[in-house]
């Protein structure tokens, strides 16, 4: 009995760190609607190009009033989104072709993407 409830436990527990792995992986990986740790390659009016962490080029459009862009949560222009800069960008589903809905810059990103590399 004892040794039947240790082994349950042990399954229970295994169980339980695979699924918050696998969790806590999928929040760092892209997605069809989100482009994770992304290098910016250039920034125009009306669209961002970025460099996956893939080596795939992915150019987004933005839109001035509607995409938020923000720095340690705090939301700024899209005038602070420079080349160079590491961002994760979360695209509108509900859009036919990539446009970026939110744009989080990653502080200090450029040795994130080196160390992910």
């Amino acid at each position: 009995m004892k040794r039947s409830f240790l082994l349950s436990l042990l399954i229970a527990v295994t169980v339980i760190s695979i699924s918050g792995s696998a969790l806590a992986a999928n929040t760092y990986e892209d997605t069809d609607t989100r482009i994770v740790d992304a290098k910016v390659v250039e920034v125009t009016e009306n669209r961002v190009s970025v460099m996956a962490r893939s080596g795939v080029e992915h150019v987004i459009a933005i839109n001035r009033q509607n995409t938020k862009v923000t720095i340690d949560g705090v939301n700024v222009s899209l005038n602070n989104l420079h080349e160079g800069d590491v961002i994760t960008i979360e695209l509108d589903d509900e859009h036919p072709m990539k446009l970026a809905k939110n744009i989080q810059v990653i502080p200090g990103g450029a040795q994130v993407a080196r160390a992910r590399r």
